[in-house]
Order: C-alpha cells, then sequence, then structure tokens
C-alpha cells in the first residue's frame, strides 16, 4: 500500500509484508491435502471487508520505493478509518496453510498474514497486516515457541517474524480477524496467486517464487462482488485516491520485454530481495500510459522514488522504454519527478542497453550536455 518518503516506519511494514508476500515458499504444500475445485472466475464469493470499511481497491503492481521497487504482486484495500478495528471475511471455502506474526518490538505491537489454499496450494491467497486473529484460529496454531523465528533490524526498528505452518479448513464468511487499529498501517493487503498462470520474465532469479504466478483478484471473484470493487479500483495518483479506467483494470506486474530496457532490472552482486538496490523500467498501476522509473538506493545523486516523463516517438530522446534495443546508442530522459508540474527538468537519465541482459544508466545534471557522456557515476543492472 502507499507509502510517502517521510513515513519511513510504514515503509519499514510494507518492506517486511513484501518479503512475506514474495519469499512465500511451498516447501510443506504437498502435505496439504483436501479435495480439488474449479478454480477461476467465481471462485471467490464473500468480499473480505464490508464495503463501508473500505475507500479504494488497489489493483497490481503498485510501487512504494524503496521498499516496493519492483510492481507490487498484491493489492489490497485502503481502509476507511484504519484508527478502528473492522471485520476480515474469509472469501472462500479454503485452508489457512501458514499463519505469520511480524512483531513490532520498538512500536509494541504485533500483526499477522495468513495464507489460505485449495487444491494442493495451486491457488492461494495472501492476506497481510492483520491486526488480529480470530480465537478459532489461534487455539489450532502450535504454540508460537515452536514456531520458525527470526529477528532483524531495519533503520531504527527491531521486528521478530513468526511463521507456523497450519492445515486449518475455513469457510467462506468465516471471521479471520480484524484490520485497522495498528499505527501506521492505513489498509489490508491482499494477494492471490494461481499456479496455473505463469507470467515470463526476461530473467529466471523468479522462478522458485510466487511473484510469476500473480493474478488479479478481480479475475476469481463473482460479478456482484465485481460490481463494488471495479468502481473503486485504482491507487493514489499525484497524491489523490484515482480509480484505473483503462483495461486491464486489475493491473499488471508482467511489464518485461526481452531484448528491451523494459521491465525488472537487479544490481549486481546484490540478493533478489530486498527490492531496494534495484530499478524497474515500467508503467504506473492507475494510468498505463505514465512511464516509470522506479528507482531503488543504488543510483547516486538521486533519491529513490517514482520518475517519469514524456514518451516522444522519434530519435533517442525519452523514448519508450521497449524502444530502448542493445544498439550502441545513448538514450536521454528529461525526467521529473512523479506528478511534477514543473518545466525546470533538473535531471536527466543516460541510458544505454548494452546487451540483452546488462543496462548501463546514470543520472546527470542537465547542464551536462549535449554532447552527453558516461562518467564513473554510471551503473549497471543486469536481468
Amino acid at each position: 500500500m502507499k507509502t510517502n518518503h517521510s513515513n519511513l516506519h510504514t515503509m519499514i511494514v510494507l518492506l517486511c509484508l513484501a518479503a512475506v508476500l514474495l519469499h512465500t515458499a511451498c516447501k510443506k504444500d504437498s502435505e496439504i491435502l483436501a479435495p480439488r475445485i474449479l478454480v477461476g472466475k467465481g471462485l471467490l464469493t464473500v468480499l473480505p471487508l464490508s464495503p463501508e470499511d473500505f475507500h479504494l481497491f488497489v489493483n497490481l503492481g503498485h510501487m512504494s520505493q524503496p521498499g516496493h521497487t519492483f510492481p507490487s504482486d498484491h493489492g489490497g484495500f485502503y481502509l476507511t478509518d484504519w484508527l478502528i478495528r473492522v471485520p476480515i471475511f474469509c472469501p472462500a471455502d479454503m485452508i489457512i496453510t501458514r499463519v505469520d506474526r511480524s512483531e513490532h518490538v520498538n512500536h509494541g505491537y504485533s500483526d499477522y498474514s495468513l495464507i489460505l489454499s485449495v487444491n494442493e496450494s495451486e491457488f492461494q491467497i495472501v492476506i497481510g497486516h492483520i491486526s488480529s486473529i480470530h480465537p478459532y484460529i489461534l487455539e489450532k496454531i502450535l504454540d508460537w515457541e515452536d514456531a520458525e523465528c527470526e529477528s532483524y533490524s531495519v533503520a531504527t526498528d527491531t521486528f521478530r517474524h513468526c511463521i507456523t505452518w497450519t492445515n486449518i479448513p475455513i469457510s467462506a464468511g468465516d471471521t479471520l480477524g480484524t484490520a485497522g487499529g495498528n499505527p501506521g498501517q492505513f489498509g489490508l493487503d491482499f494477494g492471490t496467486f494461481d499456479q496455473n498462470v505463469t507470467h515470463v520474465f526476461a530473467s529466471d532469479r523468479f522462478d522458485d517464487y510466487l511473484y510469476p504466478h500473480t493474478v488479479s483478484p478481480l479475475d476469481y471473484f463473482t460479478d456482484e462482488i465485481n460490481a463494488i470493487l471495479i468502481p473503486r479500483c485504482g491507487d493514489s495518483f499525484c497524491g489523490l485516491p484515482t480509480v484505473r479506467t483503462k483495461d486491464p483494470v486489475g493491473g499488471t506486474i508482467a511489464y518485461d520485454v526481452p531484448g528491451t530496457a523494459q521491465g525488472l532490472w537487479f544490481k549486481p552482486g546484490e540478493p533478489l530481495f530486498p527490492e531496494t538496490p534495484h530499478l524497474a523500467l515500467v508503467y504506473h498501476n492507475v494510468d498505463p500510459d505514465v512511464p516509470q522509473f522506479s528507482v531503488g538506493t543504488s543510483l547516486p545523486g538521486l533519491i529513490s522514488g517514482p520518475y517519469t516523463f514524456d514518451i516522444s516517438d522519434t530519435g533517442t530522446v525519452n523514448s519508450a522504454f521497449d524502444e530502448v534495443i542493445p544498439d550502441g546508442q545513448i538514450y536521454q530522459y528529461d525526467i521529473r519527478y512523479d506528478c511534477s508540474t514543473t518545466a525546470d527538468m533538473r535531471h536527466v537519465f543516460l541510458m544505454q542497453l548494452l546487451d540483452e541482459e546488462t543496462l548501463k544508466i546514470e543520472r546527470q545534471e542537465v547542464s551536462a550536455g549535449p554532447p552527453w557522456q558516461f562518467t564513473e557515476n554510471a551503473v549497471l543492472y543486469e536481468r
């Protein structure tokens, strides 16, 4: 969900949840057995929150740098009043296969995430930022002391994250817990993953993760529920809640175009997660015509964040990402901070695709060219 640069605590919460979602492993899926069901449109028959308890349903592809440098594999619900706790309902007959607890040590509270599965985890729902778990579920969980736990620190915050694997049947409409009431948590995260759907990426780095199997919940809810969700489906755009009107309304994460600059790029020598040092050349999840340089923390002289430009159809200035190919040319971008209305472009990006798997990029001052040349501050990224 959305965070501002000034809200470090919220960013950390998002970063931790991204790790939960993207690192969700299937190591015990074979132990979770239940009758197979038909997965597709109409599987999800219950809205997870009452309509009056949320005002925006965030689609796929949300970015909030540096925690969500890549388009996010989950959306969710912005709560109408995040200061109060509201019930969360199970969207279908499923099995709870995993419960995570994240203790925010410095802030004195914990939040939870649930993984709900069917068909031996071929289809999964991940629900995050749950402020409390229903007693029915808690009483079926093994002692948390027997859970898989680790403690770690991010900036000035310390977390203790625990995982417990479960096999708890749950029915459509059952109360799972509550959302809201925790400091800085403005929404409920909601991600859906279908192993029968696979997005192709230019890199094989995601092969062991759920990310390539990300799907929009709109493709699985009933038409009656979508009639509630679609008019609220979008994100914060230029500081305002905005509904997406262009297909696919549910958003996407599948931007990679092999052989071009478009898509996800990785800082060499850095782990896949967290996403903070990496780079994405993609499009906004509310308006897919708005290009986004989603910048992490590894470009010198530039704060992490979203940067945009006005696409040009000619030459090597402000070219669309999928028009940049390994042709030996340096491409120049007149960038501005996302949603800025100023005509004073203080920065440019120089970019060159050295080969299909190596991107060179540098931020420079407008006064540095033309002619444009890379300096020692240029950074290499790889597929």
